[in-house]
């Protein structure tokens, strides 16, 4: 998931820059001023629109992205079923010090709370808590850049008009106009790129890895809950089926 994140914006970027070498002078396409209006206008409207605690878990799902190892529904599927016969054999208790017990922290929450012998209504209750928060904030994270990918390109119009503006007012000064052209036009280009090649790809990822990540913590809980009842492992192969992608 993160890879195909990278190689989207790297190809995207890489596209771009291929069409301006091979047309144009690459120089035509910098401007300090336009990048300063299109960057520093969204950061102060995201920091107008959102508290600290939101742009906070706009960073921190971001990060996620790369951070957080992916697993798929299978794989964790059959961690489960595993553990989960390990159980029978050597007792709950046991099974958490597996390494394939750690790897996962959100089913090593769950099964230390079985260990721990918790009633199965509570281990419920705290699991969907817990994942009802992770969900909540990593949506949080989403509108974050959402909102910054729909507001960067209204920047880029505000550089436009400051371009155009500056331009009528020196008409007279041939030599003026270029420039204040060029401040117009480029503001435009940055402010979709900004929004359509990296913010809103993003809101998008952390999307779509939000409600994939939701789905396999609820895999995962009705495991953990499948493992304290001790419940044989073909019965409980065939309820996790119905996660799998």
């Amino acid at each position: 998931m993160k890879s195909s994140l990278l190689l989207g914006i790297i190809s995207g970027f890489a596209i771009i820059l291929i069409v301006i070498f091979t047309k144009e002078n690459v120089s035509y396409f910098l401007n300090l001023s336009a990048f300063g209006i299109t960057v520093g206008g969204t950061m102060a409207a995201i920091l107008i629109y959102f508290s600290f605690n939101d742009i906070k878990c706009g960073i921190q799902s971001f990060i996620n992205i790369f951070r957080e190892k992916d697993y798929s529904a299978k794989e964790i599927m059959n961690t489960i079923i595993d553990l989960n016969k390990k159980a029978h054999k050597e007792g709950v208790v046991n099974i958490i010090n597996h390494e394939s017990a750690r790897k996962i922290p959100f089913l090593y929450e769950g099964l230390q709370l079985v260990a721990d012998n918790t009633d199965p209504e509570h281990i419920r209750e705290i699991l969907l808590k817990n994942t009802r928060a992770i969900t909540r904030r990593n949506n949080i994270g989403e509108n974050v850049f959402y909102i910054a990918g729909s507001i960067a390109p209204m920047f880029g119009m505000m550089g436009t008009v400051i371009g155009l503006i500056a331009m009528l007012n020196r008409i007279k000064e041939p030599s003026a106009i270029p420039s204040a052209m060029g401040l117009a036009l480029v503001t435009t280009l940055y402010g979709l790129i900004l929004s359509a090649l990296i913010l809103k790809p993003i809101s998008g990822k952390i999307r779509v890895k939000n409600q994939r990540n939701t789905r396999l913590r609820l895999l995962v809980m009705e495991g953990i809950l499948a493992i304290q009842r001790g419940e044989n492992s073909k019965i409980l192969e065939e309820k996790l089926k119905s996660f799998l992608d």
